[in-house]
Order: C-alpha cells, then sequence, then structure tokens
C-alpha cells in the first residue's frame, strides 16, 4: 500500500476519529510516559487511512498535550503536563479514569466561583448587585417562585457565574472558567444525575448581596460546592466495585 492510497479519508471528522482512539489508549495507559507512538506508516496501516490522517490525528493529539512531536518521533507526554481540554475525555473515561477526578474538579470549580464572586460584590454597583439578585431570585410571572430542575438550576448557576466575571472583569477568571465549565458540562450529569435542589444555596447567596458581606459570599460557595464534593465522594464510596458487580467473574 503507498501514501496514496485513501486519499479521500483525510477529513477533519476521521483524524478526529483515529485522534480519539489514540487520545483515549493514552489516557487508559497503554502507551507510558515517555515511549514513542508508533510510526505514521503503522498507524495509516491500523486505521486503514493515508499518512495525512495520521499526521492531523497527531496535531490533535499534541494540542491536548499529551504527545511531544520530535524528530526522532512522537512521544507520549505525562497526563500532568496535558491541557485543561484533556478534562473531557478523561470525565468520559468513568471509573476507568483517574480517581477523585470529579470531586477534585468540583473543589477547584466552587473555588474558582467563590474568588469571582468575593471579588465582584467588592467592586459591584448598585445596578450591577441587582442584577445578580435578580437572577438567583428568578420568579415566574405570577410571582410564586420558580420551580426548578438540576438543568434549570444548573443554567441559572451558569448566568450568575456570567454575571460575576462581567462585574469583576477578570479576564483570567472567564477564561479558566469557560474551560472548566466546557469540559463540565453534560459530563456530571451523566455521572451524577440526581443531585439536591440549590434553591437553598441561591438564597442564601442573595442575603448575602444585599448585605454586600463579600466574605460570606465566598464562603456560602465554598460551602455549597463541599457539601456537592462529599456526595460525590460517599456515592463513590458506597458504589459497587467492578468485583462486587460481577461476582461470579473470576
Amino acid at each position: 500500500m503507498n501514501d496514496t492510497t485513501h486519499q479521500g479519508d483525510v477529513t477533519p471528522a476521521r483524524a478526529q476519529e483515529i485522534a480519539g482512539h489514540l487520545r483515549d489508549e493514552i489516557l487508559l495507559g497503554q502507551y507510558r510516559q515517555g515511549e514513542r507512538l508508533p510510526s505514521e506508516r503503522d498507524l495509516a496501516a491500523r486505521f486503514q487511512v493515508n499518512r495525512g490522517a495520521v499526521r492531523e490525528a497527531i496535531k490533535i493529539l499534541a494540542q491536548l498535550g499529551i504527545v511531544n512531536v520530535q524528530p526522532g518521533g512522537v512521544r507520549i507526554q505525562a497526563i500532568h503536563d496535558a491541557s485543561l481540554d484533556v478534562l473531557g475525555p478523561l470525565l468520559d473515561l468513568g471509573d476507568q479514569g483517574p480517581e477523585n477526578l470529579t470531586s477534585d474538579l468540583i473543589s477547584v470549580f466552587g473555588a474558582l466561583l467563590a474568588l469571582s464572586a468575593r471579588l465582584a460584590l467588592q467592586t459591584a454597583d448598585t445596578t450591577q448587585k441587582q442584577r445578580l439578585l435578580t437572577i438567583l431570585n428568578e420568579s415566574t410571572a405570577d410571582g410564586d417562585p420558580k420551580i426548578l430542575n438540576n438543568a434549570a438550576e444548573r443554567e441559572k448557576l451558569a448566568q450568575f457565574a456570567n454575571a460575576l466575571t462581567d462585574i469583576n472583569n477578570n479576564l483570567v477568571l472567564r477564561l479558566i472558567g469557560n474551560g472548566l465549565r466546557t469540559q463540565m458540562v453534560g459530563r456530571l450529569e451523566r455521572r451524577h444525575p440526581a443531585s439536591p435542589s440549590n434553591e437553598e444555596f441561591f438564597r442564601a447567596m442573595a442575603l448575602n448581596i444585599e448585605r454586600s458581606d463579600a466574605n460570606a459570599l465566598a464562603k456560602t460557595i465554598i460551602q455549597r460546592f463541599d457539601d456537592i464534593k462529599r456526595n460525590i465522594d460517599a456515592a463513590a464510596t458506597s458504589a459497587p466495585t467492578q468485583s462486587n458487580r460481577n461476582p461470579d467473574h473470576a
């Protein structure tokens, strides 16, 4: 087979597919840190594409930070050297992924949100505070408290987080927050579909804002995300192990 075979396979979708296969193999530890990825020729033969498709796939892996393209070949990099974009694929691995990944992610997101809230409330004017309160106290047309499901509450929290970064105008916080939310959206819901209502949390934050107490607002957020983390850790501890799920498996 020469390199002109399967020229039509060099498409973004095909390169993404190949990159996805290799990415998951790397994240699952099928290649060790510093180990060389198979050659372009071998990968092209494996996936039945030409080398152009393989090169595009390797570029995607390099952007994730899990491989390093060198003159002597493509080497596997440590996961802790990867970019933020690898979080989503790691979450997709579920129980095969790093231990405590979800709870660690919750802790970091909560800490960032608390920092953003404290900075915002320290500088917010009356109009900006009212915007935050409007989001937190959202109600139906007849004035009754709006009954929110988990999806609606997550959207409400996202609106609140965006409003905070609009107020504190901290570009670094915005970019990091955007990156984390992009990786989290849809994934945590699949792994932890049921969660306690946030309505009490929203009311507590609203009270902190009304009192202009930035430190109390940050503390309220940290405590809420600590509670979520504890719930996730408890659920993980009580979940059946692989051997318990398959008692007949030798």
